[in-house]
């Protein structure tokens, strides 16, 4: 507090687009943004904004729960794409681990024959003949924008990831509750667009995105991602739109131990390794609790173009449904460690662009010199060569950077 010589930080609305969240959990209630525009529970769209009792944020997601995985959606279209044939080998790599059976081989000329005898065995987010979607929207249609409903809550109590993710942001600090979220004077706003199991829809990420900025949101956390994304370029839209508004977005690398220059993962802010089409998007990798070269959680994706910055990601204790609490590990709980983070600084230098915090976040960080391991295989290297700052972001460092640089921080666009 002395770093802030007792200053009163302001409001920050940070947007998490994830499954549904606990709005009533005991360490969340009351942190939760509530749109004054509209009146509760009238069935009218009292803002005009399209979305009906949005009064917490919006569900895109309606009453389905869980979907199938992106690759499936595609191999099902029909449609080529690039990596057709290596995709048909990863899903039946899936099915082989999943149900054990023919060899690679077998199931690959199965599947493009269209004979599949797997049905039955296989885990709903894996079958080819599964439409889950309950919203009445074509999810190719972007002009059909208008779908879901406001209840923004899980489903059930294992639908429990966005309440975790939520949670390590902006649990209450000042109870003796639970476990204390990163950052003070934060609402919560609820964007329910990632299902409990299988991959989410563009659409929803872009319009979730788009929902986020357009009703002040400061920082979106975006702890979800996938393997392909056929509509990425309407998310780099929704990207480039957010930044317009003077959004930050803070973003999960993924756990698949991969270095994510070359295997691609979805969202991304550019195309192939290309210039980035916006300065609002951090992508963060997780590290566990010990300073040593086993630090970097190797379930992390890393990369030296596409992750910025690593955070604590393995055994996080945080919120989830029904005042329970437990510890997840993933780049899911790094990213909103990073997120917290973002809310400080926006919280204390209102001011700032997306594009100031992202610089104050990177610049601030913890640089890490020890070799350390990476990924599935434990490849040894430094941090940064496999991300672009080689640090851990660190919130006193951050705010200490933000007060020592403000003016020329708040000259960033």
């Amino acid at each position: 507090t002395s770093l802030l010589n007792e200053k009163e930080g302001s409001n920050v609305i940070v947007a998490v687009i994830d499954t549904g969240i606990d709005i009533d959990h005991e360490d969340l209630t009351g942190l939760i943004w509530v749109n004054t525009d509209e009146i509760p529970n009238n069935g009218i769209d009292d803002d005009k904004n399209g979305y009906v009792d949005d009064i917490h944020g919006w569900n895109f997601l309606g009453d389905s729960e869980g979907d199938q995985y992106e690759l499936i959606r595609l191999l099902k279209s029909g449609e080529d794409f690039p990596e057709k044939e290596q995709a048909l080998k990863q899903y039946a790599d899936k099915i082989k681990s999943e149900v054990g059976g023919d060899d690679i081989e077998t199931i690959v000329s199965n599947l493009k024959m269209n004979v599949y005898h797997y049905e039955e065995n296989l885990k709903k987010s894996l079958r080819l003949s599964w439409n889950a979607r309950t919203t009445g929207d074509n999810p190719d249609d972007f002009s059909q924008r208008f779908y879901g409903d406001s209840d923004i809550r899980p489903k059930h109590d294992d639908e429990s990831h966005g309440t975790h993710v939520a949670g390590i942001v902006a649990a209450n600090r000042a109870n003796s509750l639970g476990m204390k979220g990163v950052a003070e004077k934060v609402a919560i706003m609820v964007l329910r667009a990632v299902p409990n199991k299988g991959d989410e829809y563009d659409k929803d990420i872009a319009l979730s995105i788009r929902y986020a900025a357009d009703n002040g949101a400061d920082i979106v956390n975006m702890s979800f991602g996938k393997g392909f994304s056929p509509h990425s370029d309407k998310v780099r839209e929704a990207i480039v739109y957010a930044e317009s508004k003077g959004v930050l977005l803070v973003n999960a690398a993924g756990n698949d131990g991969e270095n994510i220059d070359v295997v691609p993962t979805y969202p991304n802010d550019s195309v192939d390794n290309g210039p980035e089409v916006a300065n609002n998007l951090i992508t963060v990798g997780a590290i566990g609790p010990s300073l040593s070269s086993r630090m970097v959680a190797p379930f992390s994706n890393y990369g030296l173009n596409n992750v910025d910055i690593f955070a604590p990601g393995a055994i996080i204790y945080s919120t989830t449904p029904s005042n329970n609490y437990n510890s997840y590990s993933g780049t899911s709980m790094a990213a909103p460690a990073v997120s917290g983070v973002a809310a400080l600084v926006k919280s204390y230098f209102p001011k700032l662009s997306p594009n100031a915090v992202k610089k104050v976040i990177m610049e601030s960080g913890l640089p890490i010199s020890m070799e350390v391991r990476v990924g599935a295989s434990g490849m040894e290297t430094q941090l940064n060569k496999v991300s672009r700052t080689g640090k851990i972001a660190n919130a006193y460092n951050a705010l200490l950077y933000a007060s020592t640089h403000f003016k020329m921080l708040k000259k960033m666009k």
